[in-house]
């Protein structure tokens, strides 16, 4: 317990909560090329208690499946408790409550019937508090929602776009035991490993990060680290998408989709895959060691620096992406590297086992590149968007190739573009 304590005021309020910050233009900018050769499909807007309703019978089924498969891969799941299996009757109220909690998500999650307009179009829009529960709304007063009504036909690229950001907007909030909630003492998932309790969104972080490549020294002190659980999400997500698919629910078959995609898409992300990129485990254990004798400027220079960077390169990449779908700027080298994707360039997604390889260790070790050239740019913080030839464009532009990559990869094999 004590060798514990050395890394947990290190990385219990080092690490941010948040990936990519603009999962919607990211992904509004690979589906633009990626279903550029045929037409987009589209869908009839359904709510969730329309969906829930009509395949009660299936969802318990199909949650089983994805807990089971998460329990062989993650030893520090538990069960869920069977009080918390979905077990409902035609004309439930509660028909939208219990499924989230049959899933251990946030119970008070809206799943409102909306799109994120990327790019920004009229329509009528849906107030936030519809959308999230978070107090504090962030970057997303800076959005266009617009509202939908149940039987409307809508794109299925809108529908994607949207659902990639929504897990971010509450999903995964206060499902630990020490965060205060209704179901934080009967979810079973223990203690809040990383990230501040006390800070609202960051309750989400060990839902949105996956570290499997730090050295076993880190581990060994530090195990805490371990328990991680995007892949049980994007396994449930993608198990409940093709259920809405198979039985012809394709708007709720999209929706789910893009939620799953949001944890792959936040997993390409480097400092979502290491913990502390170009920090040896050793001066981890040193900077801790001479912090608890008093000397506490080592430590809190390596978190600022760190810490930093990973702010740095999302706050750009959100503003980037905004700027660069309002002006249409197709000929940008980050747009130019999301869309044109060779063909060598393109890889087979054949099934969550091998995320952790495809994904996760590809983030890891653009960690220490990524983070090195990030501190040679010399940029504190995000102030501006710079000339289309600044170098931290070449950074950004390799990391969304990535993300690109695994996108396209994970939507042909759930045969979505079909």
């Amino acid at each position: 317990m004590k060798k514990q304590i050395f890394f947990v005021t290190i990385l219990l309020f080092s690490i941010p909560s948040f990936a990519w910050n603009n999962h919607a233009g990211i992904t509004y900018l690979i589906l633009k090329d990626h279903w550029k050769n045929q037409k987009t499909p589209m869908v009839k807007v359904e709510s969730l208690k329309s969906f829930l309703t009509k395949e009660k019978d299936s969802i318990q089924e199909t949650i089983s499946l994805s807990e089971n498969w998460a329990l062989t891969k993650l030893p520090h799941l538990t069960k869920t408790k069977e009080e918390l299996q979905f077990l409902s009757s035609s004309n439930d109220p509660e028909i939208v409550t219990k499924f989230y909690k049959a899933l251990r998500v946030n119970p008070k999650h809206k799943a409102a019937l909306y799109i994120q307009s990327v790019p920004k179009k009229n329509g009528k829009t849906i107030p936030l508090d519809q959308l999230t529960t978070l107090h504090e709304k962030g970057k997303l007063t800076n959005e266009t929602f617009l509202s939908l009504q149940e039987g409307q036909m809508i794109g299925a690229d809108e529908v994607l776009v949207s659902a990639t950001d929504e897990p971010d907007y509450d999903l995964d909030l206060h499902l630990f035991e020490d965060n205060t909630s209704e179901v934080s003492k009967v979810y079973g998932f223990g203690p809040q490993p990383f990230g501040n309790p006390a800070v609202e969104f960051s309750s989400q972080a060990p839902f949105h990060m996956g570290f499997f490549y730090e050295p076993k020294i880190i581990f060994t002190l530090a195990g805490f680290l371990k328990r991680t659980y995007p892949e049980l999400r994007i396994h449930q997500f993608t198990e409940l998408s093709k259920l809405a698919f198979r039985k012809g629910h394709p708007y709720w078959g999209y929706r789910f989709a893009g939620w799953a995609l949001h944890y792959i898409q936040d997993l390409t992300q480097p400092y979502h895959s290491s913990v502390l990129p170009r920090v040896s485990a050793s001066k981890q254990i040193g900077v801790q060691l001479v912090s608890i004798v008093g000397y506490q400027t080592p430590k809190d220079n390596m978190i600022q620096f760190v810490s930093g960077r990973h702010t740095l390169i999302e706050e750009y990449q959100y503003y980037l992406i905004k700027d660069l779908i309002l002006n249409k700027n197709w000929k940008h080298p980050v747009v130019t590297s999301i869309i044109n994707l060779e063909p060598n360039e393109m890889i087979l997604w054949k099934s969550l086992d091998d995320l952790r390889v495809n994904v996760c260790k590809e983030a890891y070790d653009a960690g220490e590149p990524t983070d090195e050239q990030l501190e040679n740019l010399n940029i504190l913080k995000y102030e501006k968007l710079y000339e289309e030839t600044h170098p931290i464009h070449t950074i950004l532009a390799s990391l969304l190739k990535n993300t690109s990559k695994h996108t396209r990869a994970y939507l042909d094999a759930l045969t979505i573009k079909n």
